[in-house]
């Protein structure tokens, strides 16, 4: 009994407690909504301010290394293949590959008819930023200066070549008329957006700003490099090749030792196939010697590029400002 009514003084004492601060809060009540008034308002300029200001990656998600992305109207892609930043001097750099897609050989491209434009959120106010052709189908665009904290970097792949389908040449007014409603609703040219956010990049404690004959140097020894990669695999892909062929020969001479004890139609089916994948495996093998021959000469020409690089005679255009 004695704990029950112990238990009872508790809640009694609980209630009265409450029932004084509704009292007190009603005799204070205009005081106490402006102070949560002022609370919330607080709370909303604070939220502002980190969503504004405080840098962090974009809403948009960042563009995948080595993913073609479309630009213009004649077939080309452009793909980001390295993006390097180091925060100590702001230099971001991002390293993109063009690709032709109206023509068979995609490592010959018009270079000085590719153009890049940029914007940065939250870069900075001292960023600056340039395209360097550094092959025949590859450019560097570079910044310097840039925030450490940046949110992203959104970049825009242009083709300045001209296409002849969308010029038009009407042979009258009334189809002249009838061309440009025709041009306004059936050009497309894609967009080429490439967006890079901060938290996508690689880190680098020793990247530099550097000059146009460096990164063109740089980029005829990735060149060999990939290819010398390429004739290695070639070759590593012959050794299995005749591995194969030889497992192939065996079960002939198998086959062919049943075949003599009997006329069963199924064996000579069985060496027939076999011969058969003889045969496809040695083209798969002529194929290889074919790449690793082209790969040889790819080099080779790599190499004198190199070479005029170093002797300061690159027939590349020069860097262009963004």
């Amino acid at each position: 009994m004695t704990a029950i009514i112990t238990i009872a003084d508790k809640f009694r004492n609980i209630f009265q407690r409450f029932s004084r601060f509704g009292t007190w809060f009603l005799e204070h009540q205009r005081r106490n909504l402006i102070a949560i008034f002022s609370l919330f308002i607080l709370i909303a300029f604070s939220t502002t301010v980190m969503v504004n200001i405080t840098p962090r990656p974009s809403n948009l998600p960042s563009t995948e290394l080595n993913t073609p992305v479309s630009f213009g109207t004649l077939n080309k892609t452009a793909s980001l293949t390295k993006s390097v930043f180091n925060k100590n001097n702001g230099v971001l750099e991002l390293h993109y590959t063009i690709s032709d897609g109206a023509v068979s050989d995609q490592d010959l491209v018009d270079i000085s008819k590719i153009k890049f434009t940029a914007m940065t959120d939250h870069g900075g106010n001292q960023v600056t930023g340039r395209v360097v052709p550094t092959s025949n189908n590859t450019v560097v665009v570079q910044f310097k200066n840039l925030s450490q904290n940046f949110n992203a970097v959104t970049l825009t792949a242009h083709d300045k070549s001209i296409n002849t389908a969308t010029v038009e040449a009407p042979s009258s007014v009334s189809a002249e008329s009838s061309s440009t409603k025709k041009t306004a609703t059936d050009t497309n040219t894609a967009s080429g957006k490439f967006i890079i956010n901060r938290d996508k990049v690689s880190k680098s404690n020793t990247l530099t700003f550097a000059n146009q004959k460096e990164l063109e140097f740089s980029e005829s020894e990735a060149k060999i490099a990939a290819q010398q990669k390429l004739i290695s695999k070639n070759t590593n892909a012959i050794v299995e090749y005749q591995k194969a062929i030889d497992q192939q020969q065996s079960s002939i001479k198998k086959y062919q030792k049943i075949l003599a004890q009997s006329d069963d139609s199924d064996t000579q089916t069985s060496i027939d196939n076999a011969r058969d994948a003889i045969t496809q495996i040695r083209t798969q093998i002529s194929d290889a010697q074919k790449n690793i021959q082209r790969a040889k000469t790819n080099i080779t020409q790599y190499q004198k590029t190199k070479k005029h690089v170093e002797d300061g005679k690159s027939l590349l255009p020069k860097a262009t400002d963004l």
